[in-house]
């Protein structure tokens, strides 16, 4: 009769050690689900906000390509009307000529605080600018100007990315990870 007093006291401290086992790894799964559902949480809450900037400096760009859009239109519009410039083929030179006119009247100008800057290579004619983004990040605009004749409209989009103005200065500390006696 002892013998089966003592399997049965083995028996319940089996199973107690068992629910204890059991109790211990719910609490750790949900103290890892709380530390899993708060680092979401403040990802999405820094994810929104670098939206919210990005949208802000966008409608912000947006509002600057309207008002050269419609400068453009203006450039084209006095161009077309005026007479044309005539090159050493003997073609008539107007894109040149809007070209020029576009410099003058866009490039170093200032559009709602924001300074537009004409550039031209051998075969495309930019105009670029920056909007501030936040204190680390502004969105760069290029803008390539066709030939109004030609295409629908008067520029196409070259860029428009945000980039970190921000310099990243690597420290060269030696890392130490074994340590040598």
């Amino acid at each position: 009769m002892k013998d089966k007093q003592q399997s049965y006291f083995v028996n319940i401290g089996s199973s107690s050690l068992l629910v204890i086992f059991l109790i211990l790894c719910l609490v750790t799964f949900a103290i890892l689900s709380l530390s899993g559902a708060k680092s979401d949480y403040t990802f999405s809450e820094r994810l929104a906000e670098h939206k919210k900037v990005y949208y802000d400096a966008s409608s912000r760009a947006e509002e600057i390509v309207s008002e050269i859009d419609s400068i453009l239109y203006e450039t084209a519009g006095s161009i077309t009307g005026s007479p044309a410039s005539i090159d050493e083929d003997g073609e008539l030179n107007t894109f040149d000529n809007y070209i020029f006119a576009v410099n003058s009247a866009l490039n170093g100008v200032a559009i709602n605080d924001v300074f537009v800057i004409c550039e031209q290579s051998a075969d495309e004619h930019l105009l670029s600018f920056q909007v501030p983004a936040s204190d680390k990040q502004e969105l760069q605009v290029v803008l390539r100007i066709t030939d109004f004749r030609y295409h629908k409209s008067f520029y196409e989009v070259k860029t428009w990315k945000i980039a970190n103005i921000d310099n990243w200065e690597m420290e060269e500390q030696p890392l130490s990870l074994i340590q040598v006696p």
